[in-house]
């Protein structure tokens, strides 16, 4: 069995497809066979830069290879692109390769990833939403959302109320009249529904060490169950000098890539939950490594996941197989939403869980009607 072509689909800004709150500049990925068995992967969020991976470094490194060989591809791509610096466009795009990968290899076995990767560990995943909502605005309606959130059987949320702060002072210092209007969601939700919601606060890693530990500090007041990448990446040892200073648990972290940094940002015992993102950190095989680090050390696992479709699949793949699951990231405007345009299966959290995926790979194909719209465009790399 060969690898014949990569092919890369991305959807133009102003397209219906992808129309939502704010720009997702996703690249959908079909990997095809000499067999006829086609992989679905997913990458984001430059579709130029990692389509320009796709079809210049990664397609000279696979083209004519057995798919079934993720470990040896994705071993040599990492060594590839070792030479020149292990991140940025080039991992994203091998890590949507990797999902595809692993979707032929459920294919060709007649069987959903998570089965491959180890079987079930649940019968369904809890999960959380993340709230870019095009209904209730998180600074505005706090209140209103959270209710609207358990109305649907959510009963964990996350917002981000302090990031319009950051780029007065470039995440130096926060004063005590921002600081008390990025609380203000906070009091509402808990003034509303009480602990009946989980909060988890996130932080986009905008801000430096002082500003930080003062922000952790008023937060722990509302309970939160985490707070995420709260300072920048770049020194790992602060996150270390950061848990000293807090009881709230410390969520790191969607921008670490690869099972090499997150090793060094668990070894510093600062950590309270792992998040990786599939796409940024190497794909299921990562994800997997991750977490069975994470695993070793005692910490849960709760996968990032703020892409398309088919990441959403590939994180309940990862979801239901590892036994230190904490919780998914989902995203209710997305999977009621746009994800519907573009796959068979949206995969919908349904009274705050998700189903395990059904089906053989993935359990979700790209819709082929879709490549002949004049939104959507599809460059193809060949042997």
């Amino acid at each position: 069995m060969r690898i014949t072509g990569i092919e890369s689909i991305n959807y133009d800004d102003e397209s219906a497809l992808t129309n939502t709150e704010r720009d997702i500049d996703i690249t959908t990925i079909r990997l095809h066979t000499d067999e006829g068995v086609v992989g679905l992967g997913e990458t984001f969020p430059i579709a130029e830069m990692e389509t320009a991976a796709l079809h210049g470094p990664i397609a000279d490194q696979i083209l004519g290879r057995d798919p079934r060989n993720i470990e040896a591809i994705r071993d040599d791509l990492l060594t590839y692109f070792n030479y020149y610096g292990h991140a940025g466009a080039e991992f994203r795009a091998m890590s949507g390769l990797d999902i595809a990968l692993w979707d032929i290899k459920g294919k060709l076995a007649g069987e959903p990833i998570y089965q491959l990767l180890g079987g079930a560990s649940r019968e369904e995943i809890p999960a959380y939403n993340t709230c870019y909502d095009l209904e209730y605005d998180f600074m505005d309606e706090p209140a209103a959302l959270a209710e609207s959130l358990l109305d649907q059987g959510i009963t964990s949320m996350k917002i981000w109320p302090f990031d319009e702060f950051a780029d007065e002072t470039r995440g130096q210092r926060i004063d005590s009249g921002d600081l008390d209007a990025g609380l203000e969601p906070l009091r509402q939700i808990r003034a509303a529904v009480g602990d009946a919601i989980d909060i988890a606060v996130e932080f986009h890693g905008l801000w430096s060490l002082t500003p930080a530990k003062r922000m952790v500090d008023a937060v722990a007041e509302y309970d939160p169950i985490w707070v995420e990448d709260v300072i920048r990446k770049g020194n790992i040892d602060a996150y270390r000098r950061l848990g000293r200073e807090t009881d709230v648990p410390l969520c790191v972290s969607e921008r670490l890539v690869g099972q090499y940094e997150f090793a060094q940002a668990i070894d510093t015992g600062a950590i309270d939950v792992v998040m990786p993102d599939l796409c940024w950190t190497g794909g299921l095989s990562a994800g997997v490594a991750i977490a069975k680090m994470a695993e070793a050390a005692h910490l849960p696992v709760a996968p990032h996941n703020s892409g398309g479709p088919v990441i959403h699949f590939a994180n309940a793949h990862l979801s239901a197989t590892i036994p230190n699951l904490y919780v998914m990231e989902s995203i209710r405007d997305r999977y009621d939403g746009w994800h519907q345009n573009l796959v068979s299966d949206p995969l919908p959290v349904r009274d705050g869980t998700l189903p395990l995926p059904e089906g053989p790979g993935l359990g979700t194909e790209f819709e082929d009607e879709l490549l002949d719209r004049p939104d959507v465009t599809v460059e193809r790399t060949t042997l």
